[in-house]
Protein backbone atom coordinates (compact mmCIF):
# COMPACT_ATOMS: atom_id res chain seq x y z
CA UNK A 1 0.00 0.00 0.00
CA UNK A 2 1.51 3.30 -0.94
CA UNK A 3 1.17 6.30 1.38
CA UNK A 4 3.19 9.33 1.91
CA UNK A 5 7.13 9.86 3.26
CA UNK A 6 8.49 12.96 4.25
CA UNK A 7 12.20 13.01 3.31
CA UNK A 8 14.57 15.14 4.72
CA UNK A 9 17.43 16.41 1.83
CA UNK A 10 19.53 19.32 2.95
CA UNK A 11 17.40 22.02 4.72
CA UNK A 12 14.20 21.18 2.52
CA UNK A 13 11.74 18.46 3.86
CA UNK A 14 10.15 17.03 0.80
CA UNK A 15 6.76 15.08 0.57
CA UNK A 16 7.29 11.65 -1.11
CA UNK A 17 4.79 8.76 -2.12
CA UNK A 18 6.03 5.78 -1.08
CA UNK A 19 5.37 1.90 -0.94
CA UNK A 20 6.60 -0.54 0.47
CA UNK A 21 8.17 -4.20 -0.85
CA UNK A 22 10.30 -6.90 0.00
CA UNK A 23 13.69 -8.22 -1.01
CA UNK A 24 15.93 -10.42 -0.06
CA UNK A 25 13.89 -11.08 3.34
CA UNK A 26 13.84 -7.41 3.99
CA UNK A 27 11.12 -4.95 3.61
CA UNK A 28 12.15 -1.95 2.17
CA UNK A 29 10.37 1.46 0.19
CA UNK A 30 10.89 2.89 -3.17
CA UNK A 31 9.52 6.74 -4.11
CA UNK A 32 6.95 6.61 -6.57
CA UNK A 33 6.91 9.64 -7.30
CA UNK A 34 7.78 13.27 -5.05
CA UNK A 35 4.10 15.43 -4.46
CA UNK A 36 5.45 18.25 -2.79
CA UNK A 37 7.93 19.94 -0.07
CA UNK A 38 6.64 20.93 3.91
CA UNK A 39 7.17 25.26 4.14
CA UNK A 40 6.69 26.19 7.59
CA UNK A 41 5.35 22.66 8.95
CA UNK A 42 2.56 23.44 6.16
CA UNK A 43 2.35 20.02 3.28
CA UNK A 44 2.87 22.28 -0.09
CA UNK A 45 1.78 20.30 -3.38
CA UNK A 46 3.89 19.86 -5.97
CA UNK A 47 2.02 21.98 -9.05
CA UNK A 48 3.03 21.94 -12.83
CA UNK A 49 2.93 26.07 -13.51
CA UNK A 50 2.33 25.77 -16.96
CA UNK A 51 -1.27 24.42 -16.39
CA UNK A 52 -2.19 27.17 -13.98
CA UNK A 53 -4.28 29.74 -14.61
CA UNK A 54 -4.66 32.71 -12.47
CA UNK A 55 -8.66 33.04 -11.38
CA UNK A 56 -7.94 36.49 -9.64
CA UNK A 57 -5.05 38.62 -7.94
CA UNK A 58 -6.79 40.55 -4.52
CA UNK A 59 -5.40 42.95 -2.28
CA UNK A 60 -4.28 41.52 1.04
CA UNK A 61 -1.17 42.17 3.38
CA UNK A 62 -2.41 46.16 4.32
CA UNK A 63 -5.86 44.38 5.46
CA UNK A 64 -4.27 41.92 6.92
CA UNK A 65 -1.51 43.92 8.80
CA UNK A 66 -4.23 46.36 10.17
CA UNK A 67 -6.54 43.66 11.93
CA UNK A 68 -3.75 41.76 13.37
CA UNK A 69 -2.88 45.21 14.91
CA UNK A 70 -6.29 46.21 15.65
CA UNK A 71 -6.30 42.97 17.49
CA UNK A 72 -3.04 43.08 19.15
CA UNK A 73 -4.72 46.70 21.01
CA UNK A 74 -7.51 44.58 21.77
CA UNK A 75 -10.29 46.27 19.51
CA UNK A 76 -12.30 42.47 18.64
CA UNK A 77 -12.31 42.68 22.58
CA UNK A 78 -13.16 46.32 23.52
CA UNK A 79 -16.05 47.02 20.49
CA UNK A 80 -18.17 43.82 21.71
CA UNK A 81 -19.95 41.71 19.58
CA UNK A 82 -20.33 43.79 16.32
CA UNK A 83 -15.86 44.56 16.41
CA UNK A 84 -15.94 42.67 12.94
CA UNK A 85 -17.75 44.94 11.03
CA UNK A 86 -16.66 47.93 12.69
CA UNK A 87 -12.94 46.71 11.89
CA UNK A 88 -13.75 46.21 8.30
CA UNK A 89 -15.11 49.64 8.38
CA UNK A 90 -12.29 51.06 10.25
CA UNK A 91 -9.90 49.17 7.69
CA UNK A 92 -11.67 50.13 4.59
CA UNK A 93 -11.75 54.01 6.20
CA UNK A 94 -7.97 53.84 5.99
CA UNK A 95 -7.36 52.04 2.53
CA UNK A 96 -10.04 52.77 0.65
CA UNK A 97 -10.22 56.33 1.61
CA UNK A 98 -13.52 56.77 0.47
CA UNK A 99 -17.43 57.28 1.34
CA UNK A 100 -19.08 54.39 2.67
CA UNK A 101 -21.67 54.54 -0.30
CA UNK A 102 -18.51 54.10 -2.50
CA UNK A 103 -16.96 50.76 -0.80
CA UNK A 104 -18.62 48.23 -2.06
CA UNK A 105 -15.87 47.57 -5.31
CA UNK A 106 -12.82 47.75 -3.28
CA UNK A 107 -14.10 45.57 -0.89
CA UNK A 108 -15.30 42.68 -3.41
CA UNK A 109 -11.80 43.41 -4.99
CA UNK A 110 -9.92 43.09 -1.46
CA UNK A 111 -9.46 39.91 0.82
CA UNK A 112 -10.82 42.22 3.47
CA UNK A 113 -14.25 39.46 3.95
CA UNK A 114 -12.10 36.77 4.15
CA UNK A 115 -9.55 37.95 6.58
CA UNK A 116 -12.23 38.77 8.95
CA UNK A 117 -13.98 35.87 8.65
CA UNK A 118 -17.30 38.03 7.65
CA UNK A 119 -19.75 35.91 5.02
CA UNK A 120 -21.28 39.64 4.22
CA UNK A 121 -19.99 43.48 4.38
CA UNK A 122 -23.38 45.32 2.49
CA UNK A 123 -23.44 49.10 2.48
CA UNK A 124 -26.05 49.02 5.63
CA UNK A 125 -23.88 46.81 7.51
CA UNK A 126 -20.96 49.51 7.26
CA UNK A 127 -23.95 52.13 8.76
CA UNK A 128 -24.96 49.50 10.96
CA UNK A 129 -21.62 49.58 12.05
CA UNK A 130 -21.03 53.39 12.85
CA UNK A 131 -24.51 52.79 15.03
CA UNK A 132 -22.73 50.40 16.93
CA UNK A 133 -19.18 52.28 17.45
CA UNK A 134 -21.50 55.03 18.61
CA UNK A 135 -22.88 52.62 21.40
CA UNK A 136 -19.99 51.61 22.60
CA UNK A 137 -18.59 53.04 26.36
CA UNK A 138 -15.63 54.50 24.23
CA UNK A 139 -14.03 55.90 27.66
CA UNK A 140 -13.15 52.44 28.66
CA UNK A 141 -12.15 51.79 25.24
CA UNK A 142 -9.44 54.92 25.43
CA UNK A 143 -8.37 53.61 28.52
CA UNK A 144 -7.92 50.46 27.52
CA UNK A 145 -5.42 51.31 24.79
CA UNK A 146 -4.00 54.03 26.69
CA UNK A 147 -3.12 51.28 29.01
CA UNK A 148 -1.54 49.44 26.25
CA UNK A 149 0.73 52.07 25.40
CA UNK A 150 1.58 52.78 28.50
CA UNK A 151 3.32 49.47 28.74
CA UNK A 152 4.49 49.24 25.17
CA UNK A 153 6.16 52.88 25.65
CA UNK A 154 6.66 53.91 29.20
CA UNK A 155 8.95 56.43 28.38
CA UNK A 156 6.61 58.41 26.60
CA UNK A 157 4.00 58.56 29.34
CA UNK A 158 5.49 61.73 30.86
CA UNK A 159 3.94 64.97 29.11
CA UNK A 160 1.18 64.99 27.01
CA UNK A 161 0.00 67.86 24.65
CA UNK A 162 -3.63 68.90 24.78
CA UNK A 163 -5.01 71.24 21.45
CA UNK A 164 -8.62 71.33 19.56
CA UNK A 165 -9.17 71.37 16.16
CA UNK A 166 -12.53 71.84 14.15
CA UNK A 167 -14.05 70.11 11.08
CA UNK A 168 -17.77 70.95 9.38
CA UNK A 169 -20.22 68.55 9.15
CA UNK A 170 -23.48 67.92 6.90
CA UNK A 171 -26.10 67.24 9.84
CA UNK A 172 -29.78 68.57 9.43
CA UNK A 173 -31.32 66.86 11.95
CA UNK A 174 -30.17 68.98 14.87
CA UNK A 175 -30.30 72.42 16.12
CA UNK A 176 -26.95 73.72 15.73
CA UNK A 177 -26.45 76.81 13.67
CA UNK A 178 -23.84 77.77 10.69
CA UNK A 179 -20.54 78.95 12.54
CA UNK A 180 -17.22 79.92 10.84
CA UNK A 181 -14.39 77.70 11.26
CA UNK A 182 -10.60 78.24 11.27
CA UNK A 183 -10.35 77.48 7.88
CA UNK A 184 -12.34 80.85 7.01
CA UNK A 185 -15.67 78.74 5.75
CA UNK A 186 -19.41 78.70 7.52
CA UNK A 187 -20.84 75.64 7.92
CA UNK A 188 -22.07 73.51 10.98
CA UNK A 189 -19.24 72.64 12.86
CA UNK A 190 -18.15 70.60 15.89
CA UNK A 191 -14.49 70.55 17.76
CA UNK A 192 -12.90 68.06 19.11
CA UNK A 193 -10.43 67.78 21.50
CA UNK A 194 -7.99 65.46 21.07
CA UNK A 195 -5.03 64.94 23.98
CA UNK A 196 -1.38 63.59 22.40
CA UNK A 197 1.66 61.79 23.96
CA UNK A 198 4.93 64.08 23.33
CA UNK A 199 7.21 61.89 21.80
CA UNK A 200 5.35 59.75 19.73
CA UNK A 201 2.01 61.59 19.25
CA UNK A 202 0.14 58.81 20.04
CA UNK A 203 -3.78 59.52 20.88
CA UNK A 204 -4.61 59.40 24.48
CA UNK A 205 -8.28 61.04 24.59
CA UNK A 206 -10.57 62.77 22.13
CA UNK A 207 -14.13 64.30 23.10
CA UNK A 208 -16.20 66.12 20.42
CA UNK A 209 -18.13 69.46 21.42
CA UNK A 210 -20.21 72.30 19.91
CA UNK A 211 -18.65 74.73 17.39
CA UNK A 212 -19.27 77.13 19.78
CA UNK A 213 -17.64 76.08 22.76
CA UNK A 214 -14.66 77.78 24.13
CA UNK A 215 -10.74 76.12 24.44
CA UNK A 216 -11.47 77.62 27.99
CA UNK A 217 -14.77 75.56 28.32
CA UNK A 218 -13.05 71.87 26.44
CA UNK A 219 -10.38 72.03 29.45
CA UNK A 220 -12.79 72.80 31.94
CA UNK A 221 -14.40 69.71 31.02
CA UNK A 222 -12.15 67.27 29.99
CA UNK A 223 -9.87 67.58 33.43
CA UNK A 224 -11.85 64.60 34.78
CA UNK A 225 -10.88 62.92 32.31
CA UNK A 226 -7.08 63.65 32.14
CA UNK A 227 -6.98 63.36 35.79
CA UNK A 228 -8.76 59.59 35.16
CA UNK A 229 -5.95 58.86 32.96
CA UNK A 230 -3.26 59.80 36.04
CA UNK A 231 -1.63 62.44 33.22
CA UNK A 232 1.30 63.98 35.44
CA UNK A 233 1.38 67.01 33.01
CA UNK A 234 0.06 68.51 30.48
CA UNK A 235 1.08 70.99 27.53
CA UNK A 236 -1.40 73.49 26.06
CA UNK A 237 -1.53 76.54 23.77
CA UNK A 238 -2.33 80.18 25.39
CA UNK A 239 -6.32 79.66 24.43
CA UNK A 240 -6.95 76.86 27.15
CA UNK A 241 -5.06 79.55 29.80
CA UNK A 242 -7.38 81.40 32.30
CA UNK A 243 -6.32 81.49 36.08
CA UNK A 244 -9.19 79.29 37.41
CA UNK A 245 -8.22 76.25 34.95
CA UNK A 246 -4.44 76.45 36.11
CA UNK A 247 -6.42 76.39 39.97
CA UNK A 248 -8.18 73.25 39.31
CA UNK A 249 -5.20 71.59 37.49
CA UNK A 250 -2.99 72.20 40.06
CA UNK A 251 -5.37 70.70 42.32
CA UNK A 252 -6.05 67.75 40.82
CA UNK A 253 -1.69 67.46 40.66
CA UNK A 254 -1.21 68.22 37.63
CA UNK A 255 1.73 69.69 36.41
CA UNK A 256 0.72 72.49 33.24
CA UNK A 257 2.82 74.31 30.67
CA UNK A 258 0.53 76.83 29.41
CA UNK A 259 0.87 79.72 26.90
CA UNK A 260 -0.60 82.83 28.58
CA UNK A 261 -2.14 85.60 26.81
CA UNK A 262 -1.65 89.33 27.25
CA UNK A 263 -4.32 90.95 29.43
CA UNK A 264 -4.27 94.29 30.69
CA UNK A 265 -3.40 92.95 33.84
CA UNK A 266 -0.39 90.90 32.66
CA UNK A 267 0.89 93.98 31.15
CA UNK A 268 0.67 96.24 33.88
CA UNK A 269 2.21 93.71 36.53
CA UNK A 270 4.54 91.83 34.35
CA UNK A 271 5.14 93.36 31.18
CA UNK A 272 6.01 96.75 32.44
CA UNK A 273 8.23 95.56 34.95
CA UNK A 274 10.53 93.62 32.42
CA UNK A 275 13.77 95.76 31.57
CA UNK A 276 14.49 95.03 27.98
CA UNK A 277 18.19 96.02 27.84
CA UNK A 278 18.67 93.23 30.44
CA UNK A 279 16.54 90.59 29.42
CA UNK A 280 18.03 90.94 26.07
CA UNK A 281 21.59 89.53 26.85
CA UNK A 282 23.58 86.18 26.32
CA UNK A 283 22.86 84.66 30.21
CA UNK A 284 18.69 85.27 28.96
CA UNK A 285 19.32 83.33 26.05
CA UNK A 286 17.52 80.10 24.33
CA UNK A 287 18.35 78.60 20.63
CA UNK A 288 14.75 77.01 19.37
CA UNK A 289 14.67 75.30 16.12
CA UNK A 290 14.88 78.34 13.69
CA UNK A 291 15.04 81.02 16.23
CA UNK A 292 16.63 82.38 18.71
CA UNK A 293 14.82 84.21 22.13
CA UNK A 294 15.45 85.60 25.50
CA UNK A 295 13.75 84.44 28.69
CA UNK A 296 13.16 85.78 32.29
CA UNK A 297 11.32 83.38 34.99
CA UNK A 298 9.30 85.47 37.45
CA UNK A 299 6.74 84.19 40.27
CA UNK A 300 3.17 84.02 39.41
CA UNK A 301 0.56 82.52 41.55
CA UNK A 302 1.50 78.72 42.42
CA UNK A 303 4.30 78.48 39.82
CA UNK A 304 6.49 80.75 37.27
CA UNK A 305 5.78 82.91 34.88
CA UNK A 306 8.61 83.11 31.89
CA UNK A 307 9.18 86.15 29.84
CA UNK A 308 9.66 85.49 26.41
CA UNK A 309 10.85 88.04 24.02
CA UNK A 310 12.07 87.58 20.50
CA UNK A 311 13.80 90.43 18.92
CA UNK A 312 13.54 89.33 15.65
CA UNK A 313 9.87 88.93 15.51
CA UNK A 314 9.30 92.06 16.88
CA UNK A 315 11.12 94.04 14.59
CA UNK A 316 9.08 92.31 11.77
CA UNK A 317 6.05 92.25 13.35
CA UNK A 318 6.19 96.38 14.66
CA UNK A 319 7.48 97.37 11.14
CA UNK A 320 4.10 96.19 9.77
CA UNK A 321 2.08 97.53 12.63
CA UNK A 322 3.18 100.85 12.36
CA UNK A 323 2.78 101.24 8.88
CA UNK A 324 -0.61 100.31 9.03
CA UNK A 325 -1.13 103.03 11.98
CA UNK A 326 -0.89 101.15 15.26
CA UNK A 327 0.05 103.42 18.06
CA UNK A 328 3.24 103.52 20.18
CA UNK A 329 1.14 102.07 22.74
CA UNK A 330 -0.16 99.18 20.35
CA UNK A 331 3.17 97.95 19.53
CA UNK A 332 4.92 98.46 22.87
CA UNK A 333 4.85 95.07 23.70
CA UNK A 334 5.21 93.48 20.42
CA UNK A 335 7.73 90.60 20.71
CA UNK A 336 7.13 89.32 24.25
CA UNK A 337 5.01 86.39 24.77
CA UNK A 338 4.50 84.80 27.94
CA UNK A 339 3.96 80.60 29.33
CA UNK A 340 2.62 79.98 32.95
CA UNK A 341 4.62 76.73 34.60
CA UNK A 342 4.43 74.72 37.94
CA UNK A 343 6.64 72.23 36.51
CA UNK A 344 10.61 71.59 38.59
CA UNK A 345 11.92 72.25 34.90
CA UNK A 346 14.22 75.09 34.07
CA UNK A 347 12.85 78.12 32.18
CA UNK A 348 15.23 76.95 29.07
CA UNK A 349 13.90 73.67 29.10
CA UNK A 350 10.25 74.65 29.60
CA UNK A 351 10.11 76.87 26.78
CA UNK A 352 11.93 74.18 24.44
CA UNK A 353 9.09 71.97 24.89
CA UNK A 354 6.42 74.90 24.71
CA UNK A 355 7.60 75.03 20.97
CA UNK A 356 8.46 71.96 20.09
CA UNK A 357 4.70 71.11 20.71
CA UNK A 358 3.75 70.40 17.21
CA UNK A 359 3.08 66.97 17.47
CA UNK A 360 -0.53 67.86 18.17
CA UNK A 361 -0.63 69.74 15.30
CA UNK A 362 0.78 66.86 13.46
CA UNK A 363 -1.78 64.58 14.84
CA UNK A 364 -4.77 66.50 13.11
CA UNK A 365 -2.92 67.37 10.25
CA UNK A 366 -2.79 63.01 9.83
CA UNK A 367 -6.42 63.42 11.15
CA UNK A 368 -7.42 65.35 8.46
CA UNK A 369 -4.92 64.02 6.01
CA UNK A 370 -4.59 59.97 6.06
CA UNK A 371 -7.71 59.47 8.63
CA UNK A 372 -10.15 61.91 6.65
CA UNK A 373 -11.53 63.85 9.33
CA UNK A 374 -12.47 66.14 7.33
CA UNK A 375 -15.17 66.84 5.76
CA UNK A 376 -17.84 64.53 7.36
CA UNK A 377 -20.38 63.64 4.77
CA UNK A 378 -22.76 62.38 7.51
CA UNK A 379 -26.36 63.54 8.43
CA UNK A 380 -27.19 62.12 11.35
CA UNK A 381 -25.15 63.45 14.73
CA UNK A 382 -24.80 59.91 16.25
CA UNK A 383 -22.96 58.81 13.23
CA UNK A 384 -20.88 62.14 13.08
CA UNK A 385 -19.97 61.57 16.79
CA UNK A 386 -19.56 58.03 15.17
CA UNK A 387 -17.40 58.80 12.47
CA UNK A 388 -14.69 60.94 14.35
CA UNK A 389 -14.40 57.49 16.87
CA UNK A 390 -13.60 55.64 13.63
CA UNK A 391 -10.77 58.37 13.18
CA UNK A 392 -9.60 58.40 16.52
CA UNK A 393 -8.97 54.33 16.47
CA UNK A 394 -7.51 54.89 12.92
CA UNK A 395 -4.63 57.40 14.57
CA UNK A 396 -4.15 54.67 17.44
CA UNK A 397 -3.61 51.98 14.47
CA UNK A 398 -0.93 54.80 12.27
CA UNK A 399 0.20 55.85 15.46
CA UNK A 400 1.72 52.38 16.59
CA UNK A 401 2.81 51.63 12.62
CA UNK A 402 4.86 54.77 12.98
CA UNK A 403 6.13 53.90 16.50
CA UNK A 404 7.41 50.35 15.21
CA UNK A 405 8.62 51.45 11.53
CA UNK A 406 10.46 54.52 12.88
CA UNK A 407 13.59 52.99 12.66
CA UNK A 408 13.21 52.31 8.95
CA UNK A 409 12.41 56.05 8.14
CA UNK A 410 8.99 54.96 6.87
CA UNK A 411 5.86 56.97 7.74
CA UNK A 412 2.65 55.42 7.99
CA UNK A 413 1.17 55.88 4.71
CA UNK A 414 4.43 54.47 3.06
CA UNK A 415 4.11 51.44 5.12
CA UNK A 416 1.06 50.77 4.27
CA UNK A 417 1.98 51.63 0.19
CA UNK A 418 4.70 48.91 0.36
CA UNK A 419 1.87 46.24 2.12
CA UNK A 420 -0.94 47.26 -0.33
CA UNK A 421 1.86 45.66 -3.33
CA UNK A 422 1.38 42.37 -1.22
CA UNK A 423 -1.83 40.42 -3.11
CA UNK A 424 -3.12 37.06 -2.45
CA UNK A 425 -3.41 35.29 -6.56
CA UNK A 426 -5.82 33.01 -6.59
CA UNK A 427 -4.25 29.94 -8.97
CA UNK A 428 -6.53 27.13 -10.48
CA UNK A 429 -5.25 23.65 -12.08
CA UNK A 430 -6.65 23.54 -15.74
CA UNK A 431 -6.90 20.34 -15.52
CA UNK A 432 -8.04 18.99 -12.13
CA UNK A 433 -9.70 22.27 -11.61
CA UNK A 434 -7.77 22.45 -8.49
CA UNK A 435 -7.75 25.49 -6.71
CA UNK A 436 -4.72 26.92 -4.71
CA UNK A 437 -3.51 30.71 -3.55
CA UNK A 438 -0.12 32.43 -2.99
CA UNK A 439 1.13 35.20 -1.74
CA UNK A 440 3.21 37.13 -3.92
CA UNK A 441 6.96 37.24 -3.36
CA UNK A 442 8.43 40.02 -0.83
CA UNK A 443 10.79 41.88 -1.13
CA UNK A 444 13.56 42.42 1.15
CA UNK A 445 12.29 45.90 2.54
CA UNK A 446 8.49 44.49 3.00
CA UNK A 447 10.16 41.51 4.79
CA UNK A 448 11.95 44.23 7.33
CA UNK A 449 8.07 46.29 7.51
CA UNK A 450 6.42 42.79 8.51
CA UNK A 451 9.44 41.49 11.39
CA UNK A 452 9.46 45.15 12.87
CA UNK A 453 5.59 45.28 12.69
CA UNK A 454 5.65 41.86 14.36
CA UNK A 455 2.90 40.46 11.93
CA UNK A 456 3.12 38.21 9.35
CA UNK A 457 1.28 37.22 6.19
Amino acid sequence: MAFIRKIKKGGAVYLAKVESYREDGKVKQRVLEYVGKEENGVPVHKVDINKLEVSNAKQYADISILYQLARELKFNYLLGKHHKPIIALLIAHLLCKTSVLKMGKWIEDSTIKEVLGLEELTTEKLYRSLDHLEDCDFEIVEHSIYEYWQKLCPKDNESFVLDVTDTYYNGKHDDSAPRKGKEGKVSKLIQIGLGVSFENGFPIFHKVYNGSISNIKVLEDMMRIMAQRGIKTIIMDRGFYSEANVKDLHKLNIEMIVGVKQSIGIKKNVLANVDKADIYSSKHQVILKGTIVYVKEVEFLFGKLIVIYNPKYEVLKKDKMLADGATDAEVKYVGFSLIFHNTKLKPGAVVRKYFEKDIVEKSFQTMKGDVQLHPIRLWLPGRVNAHVKLCYLSMCLLSLIKYRCSKLDLQPGEVLAQLKQIYKVNLKHSQNGKEFTKVVTLTSLQKNILKTLKCSV
